[in-house]
């Protein structure tokens, strides 16, 4: 099987190395408009295990067809790059988030699909991480945890376009939620600049969000994502008779619960508790990910949301967003 992918930057060499270590996985065409770009990614990966499964083009220049595709390019004209893809005869297809800088080229993508009889999906793929898998077992089944959890974010400018927006997904998932209210939210007027060009930037602020599940209330999240922070922070999740922190840079989940057979009423806060756990989590490789998505998407394991499940992720975030004194519907983000 041959795969395309569009953009041969950072996010488009992981994708290619993940996938490429996959025995599905012939031949990867990595296409961009640059040919520096190109030139780039052909000396990142001369030394590659699988550095002949790799080919290199213009993004014009495509004549080939292909069963598999990711976008790995930037957010802005995305309708029109994934028209050239599907020209291509692709079956699956995998676009990096955000789908657009507007709620409405979000709309206007996810109906243009709808008329295609392709499979497209965002990745969103912290849903994916075993971490957080286990992590949303455990608030579903650890007796402590049971209730509505306060959980809390607080981190520095990882960007609400470019990270918050896995963040928003990730929520949804572990709170098993089909509806998000904004119970208050800001945007920072400081702008947090982008590695991918000056035509781009991101966001940080604060929100406080409510989460259901069809009309009834699941728990909220607070989240801080600060604009004046070079901070990598970690998470507090609250629970009935259980807290959890979760530290992603050291890769480190603490547990700290109350005995099962406590008799203390609620008011008595921090009694009967247990001596706190710790175990390792870990963060996969991006490019194992993209690998896993794709043989899992091959065999029918559809792991990662589809455009139109991911409305609701999309609404909340340029709702919060929206927050913002220096922009208003069309934000600069990819």
């Amino acid at each position: 099987m041959n795969v395309l992918i569009i953009g041969a930057g950072r996010m488009g060499l992981r994708h290619a190395t993940g996938i490429a270590t996959s025995s599905q996985v012939n031949q990867i065409y990595l296409a961009d408009i640059s040919s520096e770009a190109l030139t780039n990614a052909k000396n990142q990966l001369v030394n590659h295990p699988s550095a002949t499964k790799f080919q290199y083009g213009l993004l014009n220049n495509i004549k080939e067809n292909f069963e598999v595709a990711i976008i790995a390019s930037t957010a802005s004209d995305r309708i029109s790059i994934c028209q050239k893809v599907i020209n291509h005869g692709v079956r699956y297809l995998l676009i990096e988030k955000p789908l657009g800088q507007s709620y409405q080229e979000v709309l206007q993508l996810t109906d243009f699909f709808s008329k295609q009889k392709v499979h497209a999906f965002v990745n969103l793929n912290m849903r994916m991480y075993p971490c957080f898998i286990q992590l949303k077992k455990d608030l579903n089944t650890l007796p402590q945890l049971q209730g509505t959890p306060a959980i809390t974010i607080n981190t520095g400018t990882l960007g609400i376009g470019a990270n918050g927006i896995h963040y928003l997904d990730l929520l949804y998932f572990l709170f098993d939620a089909d509806e998000c209210r904004i119970a208050a939210a800001d945007i920072e007027s400081t702008i947090i600049p982008s590695g991918r060009g000056p035509q781009f930037a991101d966001f940080g602020g604060w929100s406080t969000l409510l989460f259901y599940q069809k009309n009834k209330y699941k728990g909220r999240a607070q989240l801080s994502f600060s604009s004046q922070s070079t901070v990598f922070g970690g998470w507090d999740i609250v629970s009935s008779h259980g807290r959890i922190t979760l530290n992603e840079v050291e890769q480190k989940r603490i547990d700290y619960l109350r005995k099962l057979d406590s008799q203390l009423p609620i008011q008595r806060y921090a009694g009967d508790y247990l001596p706190p756990v710790e175990q390792k989590i870990e963060s996969p490789a991006l490019g194992d990910l993209s690998r896993e998505w794709l043989e899992n998407t091959l065999s029918g394991n559809f792991v990662l949301p589809s455009l139109e499940q991911s409305l609701k992720v999309h609404k909340l975030l340029f709702d919060w967003l929206s927050h913002s004194k220096t922009h208003q519907e069309i934000f600069p983000i990819t």
